[in-house]
């Protein structure tokens, strides 16, 4: 049981983490100032995380630049869609569709490395697509275009857990955040003394610190889950998908949120959907050991 409740664990401190992003941006916090400013407390975080797992140097000296670099790259842009999208869309909606970035690394691992697309992945995919259309809601006045940033911040997510996964010889998942949120805070401070020099008011700082502080909170319980999981991966991971419940919850107690229901139904189908892929994986690895 212990696995289970510290991944749930993880996965509601990831939910508090956006959560208090969209805080931070309902006060006027910018996109820079936000990635800047939590910029301090993050990195103080992972490099006592890196400390207390292992070490510092082995977790953190960058044995290889250029893949940290690319790193860098790709959380800078899943961090300007993420944000961009909890600034513009409701909280739950958006909650539900970046439960599409396991389906989205499953659909990349199909196109892209070689993997099976069995009958089951086929399910899968039409049932995260048909829970999609429900959430976007394509009626007459068509599509929200701003829910398609919450669409586009979940592939990039996926397209980041993926190039760590492949790439997973150059550093150590502790690593790879750390020197991505260093490059990202560096190109954010770049672009806040040009253009930007706003300093967020007090109560916004507060937002802003709470959001660095839980995500990395988030990460490192996540990890630890998969650590205590041993031969139950697959199910542990499962529970990441608490996001959803907790973000509804949090929609509707903080914003005032009711998300249409024809959205809830299609967020269920994507966590269900999505909820089987580990329990596949785990019952394939199973099956090859024989």
């Amino acid at each position: 049981m212990l696995p289970f409740a510290v991944m749930a664990l993880a996965a509601t401190g990831l939910t508090l983490a956006d959560f208090f992003i969209k805080k931070s941006a309902m006060a006027g916090v910018s996109i820079a100032a936000l990635l800047l400013f939590g910029w301090p407390l993050t990195t103080a975080s992972l490099m006592l995380v890196a400390h207390l797992r292992g070490g510092i140097r082995h977790h953190l000296y960058p044995h290889a630049p250029k893949q940290l670099l690319v790193r860098s790259l790709l959380l800078l842009v899943m961090s300007v869609l993420n944000i961009t999208s909890l600034s513009l869309n409701p909280y739950a909606q958006h909650a539900m569709l970046f439960q599409l970035s396991p389906i989205f690394a499953l659909l990349i691992g199909v196109l892209f490395l070689g993997e099976r697309l069995t009958g089951h992945v086929a399910l899968v995919l039409l049932a995260c697509l048909a829970g999609t259309w429900l959430i976007l809601d394509p009626g007459l006045a068509g599509i929200s275009a701003a829910l398609l940033f919450a669409a586009g911040g979940a592939l990039s997510n996926a397209v980041t857990n993926t190039y760590v996964a492949v790439n997973r010889e150059a550093a150590t998942p502790i690593g790879f955040t750390f020197w991505a949120v260093n490059g990202v805070a560096l190109l954010a401070a770049l672009y806040w003394l040009g253009f930007d020099r706003g300093v967020p008011a007090p109560g916004a700082q507060i937002w802003i610190q709470l959001s660095a502080l839980l995500a990395v909170v988030g990460i490192t319980l996540a990890g630890l889950a998969m650590q205590l999981a041993r031969g139950n991966i697959g199910r542990v991971s499962i529970m990441l998908y608490v996001q959803m419940p907790v973000a509804l919850a949090l929609g509707w107690l903080a914003f005032g949120e009711r998300p249409p229901q024809l959205a809830v139904l299609g967020g269920a189908m994507i966590v269900v959907a999505g909820a089987s892929i580990p329990l596949l994986r785990e019952k394939q690895r199973e099956m090859a050991d024989g």
